[in-house]
């Protein structure tokens, strides 16, 4: 009766009655641990991951550390490609990337990045339109770093190769980052799907 969800509560109650009716005390026991089971598969079922502050602020901060690493992105580029502070902190002309970067690259950027900012708020309010705030911004990331990848005059790719062939563990940091990204989508995707408690 305690694990069940509250919105089961006449249904655990059913089946606590039905204790009373079986004559043999192993059956009763089989029927009673049978019903445990049941009332804590629907207790799991009905959680929602978003309830518990060490999961929301967790994913908070993975989304503060992708925004600030987007924004820092986004401003840089931004800075060279529109000439602003170059003179007092000029960039080496030397950086391909830079140059053959497109404005709109981080234009987009920069709209992911405050995306995520946004995203934050919304999750540590519980907002149901968290998941769109995460996996639009999201989805934008991956679009433009495959872009860059196959753009062989950005460099990316020759410098992801290099990396990789010096440590082949240079890969783990960014496969964690996009597992850790897509189960915050997920944890998201199932709060919504999940009933409000009454």
């Amino acid at each position: 009766m305690q694990v069940s969800p509250s919105e089961h509560e006449e249904w655990a109650r059913a089946m606590s009655r039905e204790v009373d009716e079986i004559p043999s005390d192993r059956e009763a026991l089989t029927w009673a641990l049978g019903c445990l089971q049941t009332s804590s598969h629907e207790r799991l079922k009905s959680m929602r991951p978003t309830n518990f502050g060490p999961v929301r602020w967790g994913m908070a901060l993975w989304l503060t550390l992708l925004a600030v690493d987007t924004l820092f992105y986004a401003g840089i580029t931004l800075t060279y490609k529109l000439g602003v502070f170059t003179e007092q902190y000029p960039y080496p002309r030397s950086v391909p990337l830079l140059e053959v970067t497109p404005l709109w690259d981080p234009m987009l950027a920069l709209l992911s990045g405050a995306m995520f900012l946004w995203a934050i708020v919304l999750i540590l309010r519980r907002s149901r339109l968290a998941l769109q705030a995460v996996v639009a911004p999201f989805v934008v990331s991956l679009l433009l770093f495959a872009i860059r990848l196959v753009r062989p005059e950005s460099g990316y790719l020759e410098s992801l190769s290099i990396a990789y062939q010096k440590s082949h563990y240079v890969l783990m940091w960014p496969i964690a980052g996009l597992t850790f990204t897509i189960l915050i989508c997920l944890a998201l995707w199932h709060d919504r799907q999940t009933p409000a408690p009454r």
